[in-house]
C-alpha cells in the first residue's frame, strides 16, 4: 500500500530541483526531529491544506480545492508504507514527547483528518523511487511524466 505525502505545486518546483523530499519542521517551536509527513488517505490529507490567515493568525485550514487555486495546484508523492514509520515507532524516531504528540493528534482531528493513517520518515526520500501524480482541473489524480 501506498502512503501520500500531499503538497502544493508551487513546493513540487523545489522539490523537483532538489530531487528529494526533505524533512520539515510542523510551524512549532523545537517539537524535535524534523518528518517527511505522509498519509494512507488515498484522495487527501486536510492537514495538507494551506493556513488561511487573517489579522496575521492561522483560522483554519484552507479546503484541497482552495488549496489547489491558492497554491499552483496539488502533488502526491506516493511511497510503500514498508518504507516509512508510524505511530508509537515514529514518533520515538521523531524524538516528540507524548505531549506533542498528543496535540498533533488532537490537531488533526479538529481539522477532519485520520491521525492513525499518518506516516513519516525522520530521513530524507529520493524522489526518483516515488509514485507522483498531479491533481487534474477536473480533480483527478494522474500519474506525473516529467520531460
Amino acid at each position: 500500500m501506498l502512503a501520500w505525502h500531499y503538497t502544493t505545486g508551487r513546493k513540487f518546483q523545489h522539490i523537483s530541483t532538489s530531487g528529494m523530499l526533505i524533512p520539515g519542521g510542523i510551524g512549532v517551536e523545537s517539537v524535535g526531529t524534523p518528518v517527511v509527513w505522509f498519509s494512507r488517505n488515498q484522495h487527501w490529507e486536510q492537514t495538507a491544506g494551506d493556513e488561511c490567515h487573517a489579522a496575521g493568525q492561522p483560522v483554519r485550514r484552507l479546503t484541497m480545492r482552495e488549496t489547489y487555486v491558492a497554491s499552483g495546484g496539488l502533488v502526491r508523492y506516493g511511497c510503500d508504507v514498508k518504507r516509512l514509520y508510524a505511530g508509537e515507532v515514529l514518533r520515538q524516531k521523531a524524538q516528540m514527547t507524548h505531549e506533542v504528540w498528543a496535540a498533533l493528534y488532537a490537531a488533526g482531528k479538529l481539522q477532519r483528518a485520520y491521525p492513525a493513517a499518518w506516516y513519516g520518515s525522520v530521513d530524507s526520500i529520493p524522489i526518483d523511487d516515488l509514485v507522483v501524480h498531479v491533481l487534474s482541473e477536473s480533480f483527478k489524480w494522474q500519474g506525473f511524466e516529467a520531460c
